[in-house]
């Protein structure tokens, strides 16, 4: 158990948080020299990352007692949204992270793997944990052993994965309002900290349900519900569609955050808009581009530090970092990663981010095999460095 307990009280060292600031200011001033190449980007990038903490008072929102900033928000990605990626995130202007999905079970049955997911660092607050399961008792159970680490407790009810669907839990639950509103008002029940739950329309075409399942949510005390724009059966074919998402916006009091193909400023300033919801969330986007949260923030309206040198730009215009910039973000993240992580473990996770962070850089089939064979964290920077 100590082992665990370092894990989830483990902190990001000062030396690295200068550097990702350093970087997260490298990547602002790019982004203003971009859009506003007249303008002088050393003052507005000094005071974006000196004092900026991305808050938006005209579309800020409260789940709960817990404030959020702002609208953009990175979602629970399995095998993927760690604390250095919500590190990454929340320094980019990230309003609120989540964990990866969290076996209720693995929690009740004390396995340490699980209870590590759940280690969270004051550098990615606020932060969701993300837990999936069938049985009201069990996930109320987990949800308390959690509580303690996290600033709320999310319940999946859309993944679309198989295995997770073959234990009825996910998206399948979609198919029990029943039990549905067991699990929520059981979790609400047991702790002190807000529930929420992410969803998806429905299972199916012929069974798109997310109406009835907010109404219920709220009913229950959930304090905020994600939807995710497709049907469980859909997986991530064809096209989110928001249409319904609006109609739960016009129908409950609680948040509704929008999820779905937020993959552009362009799109999260359109779903905004056309849904009225309360935020969007990022996902498979954000991959190796973690600037995203930034880019979405800038085409709303960013304030400057006391209201001052505020920036707004256009959303349709899409910018992309330097390989130099690129490249001292991989550096930074590989490092990152072996801080929590060890250097074999870390290393060894970081090939596709690799592939990720420099996917449409010229010529990159040259290098792209290396991604797979690094071994070491002195191999990763050699392939890095041969990047041009």
């Amino acid at each position: 158990m100590k082992k665990t307990d370092k894990a989830i009280q483990g902190q990001l060292t000062g030396e690295l948080l200068l550097e990702l600031k350093s970087i997260v200011l490298s990547y602002i001033k790019e982004f203003i020299q971009y859009h506003q190449p007249y303008s002088d980007s050393d003052l507005y990038s000094s005071d974006f990352a000196g004092s900026l903490n991305y808050f938006q008072p005209q579309r800020c929102f409260k789940i709960g007692d817990l404030v959020i900033k702002n609208p953009v928000i990175s979602a629970p990605l399995a095998g993927i949204s760690d604390s250095a990626y919500r590190i990454f995130a929340s320094a980019f202007g990230s309003a609120l992270n989540f964990t990866e999905m969290i076996s209720s079970y693995g929690l009740h049955y004390k396995h340490s793997e699980s209870l590590l997911l759940a280690g969270i660092t004051e550098n990615e607050r606020p932060c969701a944990i993300q837990l999936f399961g069938c049985e009201p008792a069990i996930l109320s159970e987990a949800a308390e052993i959690v509580e303690q680490y996290g600033d709320m407790v999310d319940i999946n009810m859309g993944c679309p994965v198989p295995k997770v669907l073959k234990a009825k839990s996910g998206g399948f639950l979609l198919t029990d309002e029943e039990n549905i509103a067991k699990i929520i008002s059981a979790l609400t029940g047991r702790i002190r900290k807000p529930v929420t739950v992410k969803v998806r329309l429905g299972w199916d075409k012929n069974s798109i349900n997310i109406e009835n399942i907010a109404k219920i949510a709220e009913a229950c005390g959930a304090g905020a519900i994600t939807i995710h724009g497709r049907t469980v059966k859909q997986g991530f074919s064809g096209e989110a569609d928001y249409s319904y998402i609006k109609k739960v916006k016009d129908s409950v009091k609680i948040p509704v955050i929008a999820s779905g193909d937020i993959d552009s400023p362009a799109r999260a300033k359109q779903v905004l808009e056309e849904t009225g919801c309360d935020g969007v969330m990022v996902g498979r986007a954000a991959k190796g581009n973690h600037w995203i949260f930034f880019d979405i923030l800038a085409a709303l309206g960013i304030e400057g530090p006391e209201g001052e040198n505020g920036l707004t730009v256009t959303a349709d215009r899409y910018f992309k970092p330097s390989i130099g910039l690129k490249q001292r973000f991989a550096k930074l993240y590989i490092k990152v990663l072996i801080n929590f992580k060890g250097e074999e473990k870390a290393v060894r996770e970081f090939r596709k981010h690799l592939v990720w962070i420099f996917k449409g850089v010229h010529k990159i089939s040259r290098v792209k095999n290396d991604f797979f064979s690094v071994s070491t964290y002195e191999e990763t920077l050699k392939v890095i460095n041969s990047i041009n």
